[in-house]
């Protein structure tokens, strides 16, 4: 019998060279990656046992009898193992754990009775033996080899169709490749028996993984040389799944923005990999770059998570200076601790907990170090439950509308309102606006919100228009995420047509944070309201960062103060002054005053005395619903 080796040499040079790379690389040390360094060891045995069992078989006239038959065992064995291996490998994907004894014993029972037939077959010769005359004799049960193989590829495609969706089209597509490539090496030599390309099919296949899902370099940050996020997510999904402990430092350089402007781009770079070497020779391989800005550590050990966070403290201190590209700048962090981590379910909502410790850090040019507690986990799930929450009541319309009477001091009677938001959760009871409106801008769901509530507060005005008669506008807020739409006036104006509302009806509120934010695409949307006789107000002057320039740059034609301006404004002189120099500026300049948050006749008395427009507040109404609003009338 002449067979073709060729086929097994190659695959011999490719796993061989595979193994190389492989186990020189700082590789993953999660399941899947050991799984498959097993399947690739595997295959490497494989061709090689086959190999030399091709050499005996072929030699076995020249006395190679016990060997050739010890050596064809070894390497039916062999192949008996490596679909089984390739199915352990996908459990291992899709699970993020060690197959359970009961799985392996249910899905490796063919490969069992398989082997037991193998292990008995020097006596029973029903798979092969070996004829002092005729050499390598197939028996009669010789295809239940190919027939397991061909067996488990269809398991193996079972379960690739049934967990598509949370192995990801990628890997899907992938699997299927060596799915069809170990099948038609398999196929052809049941075909050709002569042509050896089963281990050759394998080697692709082992090849197929090691350049796609098991890349070494797949896992690594290649500017720090970190692990990187997706590594982190599958180990700690495996960690969270197999119930095992750990804990998680976050490390935060807020600044790197401010960096990346002093010292440049090559500059922040330079502060990304020292800090990887930093974190690389404080932890070794405990340490991941997740973003630009974020690294993190993992451990499993409470004593080592104390230790590392103590180190960080001293490699972040602020008093130490660096020369970056002859600059010299420091490197402020903020350093969270997460200790048991598991707890929080998977590696997506960690470091959405980590973001949240870190936003309730201030960012004051200072390393700050912030570790969670049953308050502040208790908080960051509130708010995860509203998260949830917000798309059922985006779907199902579950927002209600408010409206809040505004009083004018001049005309003593109330001449204006403003719409407001509420959401009420059957369990959670009602969510603070701040809360649910803060949460939906992240998430990008504002736009929605906004939608909703701007076509009832139309339908309202149509339903009930001689309410208008008493009135000069209906206040709406828009948010910043709302005039980023490209449409963003023409959106709007479309709603208002729809439902016949004059454009005067409206006023649309823009928050001293947006109005901060100014720039051509927001001047262009502003003057399309203005030309559409649709007026702008600015909201919340006075709670952050803006300026008379920043007012005067957009046509706005009312301006409300903030309600923290009116802090003690009754006992305080110098904030009394203050408050009413700023009322005196703004109706020079000819806008309409309007005072937030008045809820004492004090302060309404010296309002009116100041001459300020118009007054909202808790003192005159709370924000109420439509039917109490018009019983309010």
């Amino acid at each position: 019998m002449i067979y073709n080796i060729d086929f097994l040499i190659a695959a011999i040079v490719i796993l061989l060279l595979i193994l190389w790379y492989f186990l020189g690389q700082k590789r993953a040390e999660d399941l899947n990656n050991q799984v498959f360094l097993f399947f690739a060891v595997l295959g490497v045995l494989d061709v090689i046992a086959e190999f030399f069992s091709t050499y005996c078989i072929t030699s076995s006239e020249s006395g190679f009898g016990i060997a050739a038959v010890f050596i064809t065992t070894v390497f039916y064995l062999l192949q008996a193992l490596l679909p089984f291996t390739f199915l352990c490998y996908i459990l291992s994907m899709h699970d993020n754990r060690l197959v359970s004894t009961k799985k392996m014993l249910l899905s490796g029972l063919p490969t069992l009775v398989l082997i037991g037939l193998i292990l008995t077959n020097p006596f029973t010769g029903k798979l092969f033996c070996f004829d002092p005359s005729r050499g390598y004799v197939k028996g009669p049960w010789y295809l239940l080899m190919y027939y397991s193989a061909i067996l488990h590829l269809a398991v193996a495609l079972f379960l690739i169709i049934i967990w598509r969706k949370k192995l990801g089209f990628q890997r899907v597509k992938v699997l299927l490749e060596i799915l069809v490539i170990s099948g038609g090496g398999v196929i052809i030599q049941l075909l050709n028996p002569f042509l050896l390309t089963t281990g050759f099919g394998v080697s692709l296949g082992i090849l197929a993984l090691f350049i796609t899902i098991n890349n070494p370099y797949a896992n690594m940050d290649s500017l720090t040389g970190l692990y990187n996020h997706l590594y982190l997510t599958r180990k700690g999904n495996e960690l969270v799944t197999a119930g095992r402990s750990f804990h998680i430092i976050t490390v935060y350089l807020y600044q790197m923005k401010h960096i990346n402007k002093i010292a440049g781009i090559q500059g922040g770079d330079f502060v990304l990999r020292l800090t990887a070497r930093k974190l690389g020779a404080l932890c070794g391989r405990k340490a991941f770059h997740i973003t630009g800005k974020r690294f993190l550590i993992l451990t499993s050990s409470l004593k080592e998570y104390e230790y590392y966070l103590d180190e960080l403290k001293k490699i972040f201190d602020v008093n130490i200076k660096l020369n970056v590209e002859n600059k010299s700048i420091t490197i402020p962090a903020i350093i969270s601790g997460i200790l048991h981590a598991e707890k929080l379910g998977d590696s997506g909502r960690i470091l959405e907990y980590a973001e949240y410790l870190e936003s309730l850090s201030p960012q004051n040019g200072l390393t700050e170090v912030i570790q969670d507690d049953h308050q502040t986990m208790n908080g960051f799930l509130y708010n995860k439950r509203v998260e949830q929450y917000l798309h059922t009541a985006i779907a199902e319309d579950l927002f209600e509308l408010y409206y809040q009477p505004v009083y004018s001091t001049q005309e003593k009677r109330f001449v204006t309102l403003e719409a407001l938001s509420r959401l009420h959760h059957p369990e959670l009871g009602w969510i603070a606006p701040d809360v649910f409106i803060q949460i939906a801008e992240k998430n990008h769901l504002i736009e929605q919100i906004t939608d909703l509530q701007f076509c009832r507060v139309c339908r309202f005005l149509k339903e009930h228009g001689k309410l208008m008669e008493q009135l000069l506008n209906v206040k709406v807020n828009l948010s910043s995420l709302d005039l980023m739409r490209t449409d963003c006036s023409s959106h709007f104006i479309r709603i208002m047509d729809k439902y016949e509302i004059p454009h005067e009806w409206i006023q649309f509120e823009i928050t001293e944070t947006v109005a901060t934010e100014y720039n051509a695409s927001l001047r262009m949307v502003v003057d399309e309201f203005t030309a559409a006789g649709i007026r702008l107000c600015l909201d919340d002057f006075g709670s952050g960062y803006a300026n008379l320039n920043t007012v005067m740059k957009l046509p706005f034609s009312t301006i409300k103060l903030d309600r923290s301006l009116l802090f003690d404004i009754c006992k305080d002189e110098k904030r009394a002054l203050f408050y009413q120099s700023v009322v005196e500026t703004f109706q020079k300049m000819n806008y309409h005053i309007v005072a937030e948050g008045v809820e004492t006749k004090e302060e309404v008395e010296l309002l009116s005395r100041w001459r300020v427009d118009m007054i909202q507040g808790y003192y005159f109404s709370r924000p109420l619903p439509a039917e109490e609003l018009l019983k309010f009338f």
